[in-house]
């Protein structure tokens, strides 16, 4: 089950991230793939699958919820099923057909009308998305993040409050197609009293979250912002030109835990 959990992180990444960044973002993977982990691995004490999932409930938590529609059975379902499949064909001939696009090749990989709709009588991809939310959950409980994260932690948490079980839910079975949308461009916070930026939202939850699960598997700050900031700028689309942001990302979480150990 493991590897193909890590691949549906992966291939959510992509949907996301920047195209201009991929060639990086494989290493970055990689990287993320091999870091240390206990001898006694099981899938929640995965460093690597933390990672993953904290970069996509990042993702989440940035982002506005979206329900899809939960279509029903039988010969209504066969109707909207086709109409669906109409609908995404004719969206592709429009932005192959776009003035400001050269060139376009798609490879989309269509469920079957009777795979659209789980066990659970949810959407295939709504159940899937589902199970990842309440793994990732399970992984934040197992390796709490830091305080000022748990506000984050919490939110995260409340975009489905009434989240079924793991055992109630479909674990993806197959890689999701990677799709890359161009990056919403984004900020890198505000600045202290003490000159200093305070993190945004974003760095800080990757700080709360990836920072202090990395230190407990024997990584040090310097090391760990250092991948915060591969992860922002691979992931999120977020440059840093002067090439001095994983210092000042290490300067950050000692400011948010010296705040937090002081409160």
């Amino acid at each position: 089950m493991q590897p193909t959990v890590l691949q549906w992180f992966m291939s959510q990444i992509e949907t996301f991230a920047p195209a201009a960044q991929r060639e990086e973002r494989q290493q970055l993977y990689a990287d993320i793939g091999a870091l240390p982990s206990s001898p006694s691995i099981t899938l929640y004490d995965n460093v690597g699958l933390f990672v993953f999932a904290q970069i996509v409930a990042a993702h989440q938590l940035m982002a506005p919820r979206v329900s899809g529609p939960r279509p029903g059975r039988s010969s209504a379902h066969a109707t909207w099923y086709e109409k669906e499949r109409q609908r995404v064909a004719k969206l592709l001939l429009q932005i192959a057909e776009s003035p400001v696009v050269a060139s376009f090749q798609s490879a989309v990989t269509y469920y079957e009308a009777a795979d659209v709709t789980c066990q659970h009588g949810r959407n295939q991809k709504t159940c899937e998305a589902l199970y990842m939310l309440r793994l990732t959950l399970h992984l934040l409980e197992r390796h709490q993040a830091s305080r000022w994260a748990r506000k984050q932690v919490e939110r995260l948490r409340q975009r489905e409050p009434h989240l079924p079980q793991l055992n109630d839910l479909c674990a993806p079975l197959e890689p999701v197609p990677d799709e890359v949308p161009e990056p919403a461009p984004g900020t890198s916070g505000t600045t202290t009293a003490g000159g200093t930026r305070a993190p945004d939202d974003l760095t800080a939850y990757l700080l709360g979250t990836i920072v202090a699960r990395l230190r407990h598997a024997g990584l040090t700050v310097g090391q760990s912002c250092a991948l915060v900031d591969r992860v922002l700028h691979c992931c999120f689309g977020r440059p840093d030109p002067l090439g001095t942001r994983a210092v000042v990302l290490a300067e950050q979480w000692r400011r948010l835990n010296q705040h937090t150990s002081g409160a």
